[in-house]
């Protein structure tokens, strides 16, 4: 009896113990989700003043983005244009305000408060580490781009004309064995011609894609598919739970394979460069490429490093900003090439006006001279109508270093800014009739009344897009090469019936449908 006493005296001293545990691990939760609304109190409140979608408790409004990349742009722009201006979006247990009012989106890309991009940039950071486009420290960018910012100087880029130049002709004889034929999706094709425009311009390096089968353009595409993919996934926020995924493992294996095919171009190139007598060498390099000797954006890169006295990147850092150059370089130009050709075979009228200035201005033969670009003006409108319509990039994210002050509303310090800069492209109230395309909304004087948060198909303020010219001057060649010699048509009946998907490049749902007949 004794013994049993003791027994449940025991049991009973465990029980309180696990039942004091139990309170006490209760209440510092609670004291912990206590101090939280109160730190939150103001975004709590901001929430409340403006629209959004629906969220739950912990996940947010993320429910809404699962699914496949076209299903995750649908909602995401089904928001935006649901609730125009500003409203909020939970993303778990953070809030993003989502802005795409021309005016709002003017005084957050010019703000010193918004230069910060979004935590989610970093998960691109695996492939493009710290560069212009990916890093997420405003001093690190700064810095960048103070230094990298020369090598976009007029007199550099006119030296590109040639490459622009060759390769452009090498597309339309490869263009050769698709005339006349059935519609073809020509994304790829075009990938590969900006992808040997890019690498040569920005690494000088001849990687040939247009006649070899190079795998980069689809490591490429793929590596912005999974980002897409990870940033909509809430659980895929985790690296551990992502590396450990099956599209993590996917992710990382052509990761590791975009960055060595740089990194042996880097150490390749530093040699060469180095080496006082570079000019007499042409060196095969293990890159699975030619080296030229033609000066690129990685040789002057090397040579600010070989000049400077207080500053020198470091190999990673040569690394990081060459990709970035070649992603952003080859993928967003082609995106748009393919677009303006969609729209010039869509609008027959369009297509005649363009190949008429383009013979009055080039001529029936001969090359696309440097000297013709800025006459090609027809051409530039197609193309900024073409990115008012198409932009790239269809959002920016930016984070609020401290309040940012909108006039009839505050964007909270610490908080996430979704810019809107598709369906900024495509308001009603700034762009009537705003799925007409009129590339004559870009002539000077029309031009010259667009408000600036408006038309921002390279962003806008201190952190837009540093390679503006570059791409203006490679389309304008290419498109010019392309138009004159082959007549374009689309099964496309109108631009609403472009259904649209993004993996983080914005592309049309069911392809480029282009058919081609020589002129």
């Amino acid at each position: 009896m004794v013994l049993d006493l003791r027994i449940l005296l025991r049991q009973r001293k465990s029980s309180v113990i696990t039942e004091f545990l139990l309170i006490f691990l209760i209440c510092t939760m609670l004291t912990w989700f206590l101090q939280l609304l109160w730190r939150k109190r103001k975004l709590y409140q901001a929430s409340l003043n403006l629209p959004g979608p629906f969220a739950l408790p912990i996940i947010g409004s993320a429910f809404y983005f699962i699914g496949k990349p076209y299903n995750i742009f649908g909602q995401i722009m089904h928001m935006f244009n649901n609730y125009p201006g500003i409203f909020r979006v939970w993303f778990g247990p953070r809030m993003f305000y989502a802005v795409s009012d021309p005016k709002y989106l003017e005084i957050i890309l010019t703000s010193p408060q918004a230069l910060a991009k979004e935590n989610l940039y970093r998960m691109a950071q695996p492939v493009t580490g710290h560069g212009l486009f990916s890093t997420l420290s405003v001093a690190h960018w700064k810095k960048h781009r103070k230094i990298i910012n020369p090598t976009f100087n007029q007199q550099i880029l006119d030296r590109f004309m040639v490459v622009f130049v060759e390769q452009s002709e090498i597309l339309i004889e490869v263009l050769k064995k698709y005339a006349g034929k059935e519609e073809h999706d020509i994304l790829k094709l075009m990938t590969r011609c900006t992808l040997d425009i890019i690498s040569e311009t920005a690494m000088g390096v001849q990687i040939k894609a247009q006649s070899t089968d190079t795998s980069f353009p689809k490591w490429v595409d793929r590596l912005m598919e999974i980002v897409m993919i990870r940033i909509f996934n809430i659980y895929y926020h985790s690296d551990f739970i992502f590396a450990n995924s099956r599209l993590g493992k996917e992710f990382y294996d052509i990761t590791n394979k975009v960055r060595t095919f740089t990194k042996n171009v880097v150490l390749e190139k530093k040699k060469i460069r180095y080496n006082e007598k570079f000019e007499n060498n042409e060196v095969s390099s293990d890159a699975e490429g030619t080296m030229l000797k033609r000066t690129a954006f990685l040789d002057l890169l090397i040579d600010i490093n070989y000049e400077a006295k207080n500053f020198q990147f470091t190999d990673e850092e040569l690394m990081d900003e060459t990709i970035t150059f070649m992603i952003a370089g080859s993928d967003t130009t082609a995106s748009t090439n393919c677009f303006v050709l969609t729209m010039l075979g869509l609008h027959q009228d369009i297509q005649e006006n363009v190949l008429r200035e383009i013979l009055e201005v080039v001529g029936e033969e001969g090359s696309v001279q440097l000297s013709h670009l800025p006459n090609l003006k027809y051409l530039e409108r197609v193309i900024k109508e073409t990115l008012r319509l198409f932009p790239n990039g269809p959002f920016l994210v930016r984070t609020a270093q401290e309040d940012i002050d909108l006039g009839d509303c505050t964007i909270q310090k610490g908080c996430s800014i979704v810019l809107g800069v598709l369906r900024s492209h495509r308001n009603e109230k700034y762009w009537p009739d705003s799925l007409k395309f009129d590339p004559d909304r870009f002539l000077p004087e029309k031009a010259a009344k667009i408000l600036p948060g408006c038309f921002i198909p390279f962003s806008y303020g201190p952190r837009n897009c540093i390679g503006m010219k570059y791409a203006m001057m490679a389309m304008k060649t290419l498109l010019a090469t392309v138009i004159r010699r082959y007549k374009l048509f689309t099964s496309y009946k109108s631009v609403k019936d472009i259904e649209l998907k993004s993996n983080m490049v914005l592309r049309p749902k069911d392809g480029y449908k282009l058919t081609f007949e020589l002129r």
